[in-house]
């Protein structure tokens, strides 16, 4: 752990970096385990380091439901937008398991309403597969139904990437 949150604590860090450091370790469980207590001890500027390379386990399949409740549950104390805007690409790519909707549902829906149009287009990927859950089908038709009136090309890419256009 120590060596993993000290990596993602230094003062410049480029993707390139973190793609390596996935690369060398990314395979193992206890690298999965470091990535996911980084994201509550880093600060909050620098926590989407841990995020990115969290996204890149949700991408390979390497996550399953304990590991993204746990995710889901720390959520909240990752305001910054990069943060935000891996968490959404994570939880797009892995799903969110049902045992951890009510947790994840407000940042999400505070997502959609972030001023970046890459970060609410990310977010409603996400609560987009909220809809067959009743406790949020009626407020995520309505996010779907803004997200439709949102002229930011990125959000229209990604609701016809998702057939809700």
């Amino acid at each position: 752990m120590n060596d993993l949150l000290s990596f993602l604590e230094k003062d410049s860090i480029t993707v390139a970096d973190l793609g390596r450091i996935y690369s060398d370790h990314g395979a193992t469980k206890e690298f999965t385990d470091d990535a996911i207590r980084s994201l509550t001890l880093l600060d909050s500027d620098v926590a989407w380091r841990a995020a990115w390379l969290l996204k890149e386990l949700a991408k390979d399949g390497k996550l399953g439901d304990p590991e993204l409740v746990r995710i889901a549950e720390c959520a909240d104390a990752l305001p910054h937008w990069a943060a935000r805007l891996n968490l959404c690409q994570l939880f797009a790519a892995s799903g969110c398991p049902g045992s951890a909707r009510e947790t994840l549902f407000p940042y999400l829906a505070d997502c959609f309403g972030n001023r970046r149009p890459m970060i609410r287009a990310w977010a409603i990927t996400v609560l987009s597969g909220f809809r067959t859950d009743r406790r949020f089908r009626h407020s995520v038709e309505a996010m779907i139904r803004k997200a439709r009136a949102d002229g930011a090309a990125s959000m229209q890419a990604r609701l016809r990437r998702l057939g809700i256009a």
